[in-house]
């Protein structure tokens, strides 16, 4: 995703779009190559560049519920200063009159990345006591789970007054 700014005039737009895959820790997702498509524009002002566009990516994700490989489109806005110098640890900065969009696009993806992976809205997920997965039929599992630390005071329940 490099971008050649030695013909962009101050004021000038122009239009871009990046077909690419991107590289993510493993943390994230089993699945560490994500193919995204970066659409937006660049334009010059004064000596700093300004990208502004939108990131769709399709990434491909393990129900954190029932453990099932699923697929998943998430899109969101991204916005970055390009600069040549710069204190701001918010610019980006730009090197051999190139822009590289590539480090703005990872960080952004990362911060839209789903913070829990759900196949969908009604995941049953595991059984607690043998694993199955309940999206598919139910196990027959007693599942109530009582504590402990109460059976006391249900056995008072218990008794006949």
């Amino acid at each position: 995703m490099l971008i050649n700014i030695d013909e962009l005039l101050a004021g000038e737009e122009r239009e871009l779009e990046f077909k690419e895959n991107i590289e993510i820790p493993k943390v994230y997702s089993k699945f560490t190559s994500v193919p995204v498509v970066v659409k937006g524009k660049i334009s010059k002002v004064g000596d700093d560049f300004r990208f502004e566009g939108n990131v769709s990516a399709d990434l491909h994700l393990v129900c954190d519920s029932c453990l099932t490989e699923f697929s998943k489109t998430i899109d969101f806005p991204v916005f970055g200063i390009f600069k040549r110098e710069t204190d701001d640890e918010e610019d980006y900065i730009i090197s051999d009159n190139v822009i590289d969009l590539s480090s703005m696009v990872l960080t952004e993806l990362l911060l839209n990345f789903p913070m829990r992976n759900i196949c969908r809205e009604d995941c049953k997920g595991l059984c607690i006591k043998c694993g199955h997965n309940l999206n598919i039929s139910d196990c027959g599992c007693d599942r109530t789970v009582r504590n402990p630390e109460f059976e006391k005071l249900r056995s008072l329940f218990d008794q006949e007054v």
